[in-house]
């Protein structure tokens, strides 16, 4: 396992961030989105995990120490703590944060779209057998095979916490054929072992961005009774095309609450409600290949 290249040096070296991207696959970045904002969203979710009774009682919020078994995202116990998550405006706010946007419009060189459909993964320790397996996010996401993915923590994350690491180069290899498996999306890729894994530590601020082919997945929570929180976004530049799923809710096969009416109540006259449909250049397509199963990524 080798750390991630860090790439804030490139930063005001567009061509030089664009170059590192296609040649790892993938651009590790620390302290771009604004700490205060991603430590105030992480109280918020886990305001909710502690009034499900997740958490440990008498302990810090902040700290997340689980206080149950795991729970499957499938799971109505976590679907309902879930769907408070996705009604919170300051969840889906914060994938338009300026930088963001900034280094976005750097990569693709042109104005960029933030795809609608936002995720949170709340993640149990000792649950590794169900975390998120070697995959790659276009048979999920669709659309434009150059769209990227941000993966950030909520919090700082450790090595023992786990993380999203990253298999870098193996964009390289093109699609690959996936298998079923047990874990969110429900889909694993054979890797090259040839190539390296990358994976830090994490900090409250700090994203990863990847390509759509680049084989990544998550890595074991070690300790004992830590919940790992993050969100992951997905950008695509204006001139290309989004896979008519992402315009939905995470979720949205579920129906009630997980839908934009019910989901956007509280904050109705926010720029960002519905935000997709003021797009003038907006190009969607339908992708049937994975989505008509009805699972979810």
């Amino acid at each position: 396992m080798q750390p991630f290249v860090e790439s804030n040096g490139l930063l005001d070296d567009p061509p030089g961030l664009r170059k590192r991207l296609r040649d790892d696959g993938y651009l590790f970045l620390r302290g771009i989105l604004p700490t205060d904002e991603v430590l105030d969203l992480r109280r918020q979710v886990l305001e909710f995990c502690a009034q499900a009774g997740w958490l440990r009682p008498g302990a810090n919020v902040m700290d997340g120490l689980a206080d149950r078994n795991p729970i499957s995202e499938d799971d109505d116990e976590y679907l309902e703590v879930y769907a408070r998550v996705q009604a919170l405006e300051a969840f889906h706010r914060l994938k338009f944060d300026a930088n963001i946007i900034r280094i976005m419009e750097d990569l693709f060189q042109e104005p960029v779209i933030p795809l609608p459909k936002t995720i949170a993964r709340i993640a149990f320790p000792r649950d590794n057998d169900r975390g998120t397996k070697p995959h790659q996010d276009w048979i999920f996401v669709g659309g434009s095979m150059e769209t990227i993915s941000c993966w950030a923590p909520l919090g700082d994350v450790s090595l023992d916490v786990g993380g999203l690491r990253i298999l870098a180069g193996s964009h390289k290899s093109g699609f690959l054929e996936p298998r079923p498996a047990i874990g969110p999306g429900s889909r694993i890729v054979d890797v090259d072992p040839g190539l390296e894994w990358h994976q830090s530590s994490y900090r409250s601020g700090d994203v990863l961005l990847f390509k759509a082919l680049t084989v990544h997945a998550a890595a074991s929570n070690l300790t004992a009774d830590e919940l790992r929180l993050s969100v992951d976004f997905r950008y695509a530049g204006e001139s290309h095309t989004i896979a008519e799923n992402w315009l939905r809710p995470h979720f949205d096969d579920v129906g009630e609450p997980f839908t934009w009416s019910t989901l956007e109540k509280e904050w109705r006259d926010s720029p960002i409600a519905d935000y997709w449909e003021r797009l003038p250049r907006l190009k969607t397509k339908h992708h049937p290949w994975f989505w008509e199963t009805g699972k979810q990524s």
